[in-house]
């Protein structure tokens, strides 16, 4: 049943994969944002024991698998997604191929140096993380989720150019 399911949802990303790409007008942010919760109990210093000094602020882009992502993102049913880092982050859920993935792959690494030490990108390659997709409800890739400290993530779908998403960005870390 699981591996039937599995399958289905397989079928239905490679469907709806690729090339979907979020339109917004011009007053509109394309960022959208997830069910806000109150985080206010949580400090940095209750963060799973990641801190600032563990993260890897080195400016280059991040590929993590599954099991790393756990590592960086607590998914709790009525919380939300918890992100245990102190530095803002964007996860791109890509797959190699993925043409729109592929044009949005140096743009994410033009940024990730730009932004060295205050923002982190992070890659998840759908293809190897099929249990985050499904449970993080990714239908079409790219994919980006915007994650701050003690706050839900937003969200991007379809791949932005090189100017809305470093725009976005430049919000984003306000």
């Amino acid at each position: 049943m699981k591996k039937q399911i599995l399958i289905l949802s397989l079928a239905a990303m490679m469907f709806t994969a690729c090339g979907q790409k979020n339109k917004t007008d011009q007053n509109q942010n394309p960022i959208q944002t997830e069910t806000a919760n109150d985080y206010d109990h949580l400090n940095p210093s209750q963060n799973d024991g990641r801190s600032a000094s563990s993260e890897n602020l080195s400016g280059k882009v991040i590929s993590l698998t599954s099991d790393e992502f756990m590592k960086i993102i607590k998914i709790d049913r009525e919380k939300g997604l918890l992100y245990k880092g102190t530095t803002p982050c964007i996860v791109d859920f890509y797959a190699e191929w993925c043409r729109p993935c592929m044009q949005l792959k140096p743009i994410t690494e033009k940024f990730a140096e730009k932004y060295k030490g205050k923002l982190i990108i992070y890659k998840v390659n759908v293809d190897k993380a099929q249990d985050i997709c499904q449970a993080l409800g990714i239908q079409s890739i790219p994919t980006l989720f915007f994650f701050k400290p003690n706050a839900q993530p937003g969200k991007m779908v379809g791949a932005p150019s090189e100017e809305e998403l470093g725009q976005v960005i430049e919000d984003f870390l306000k």
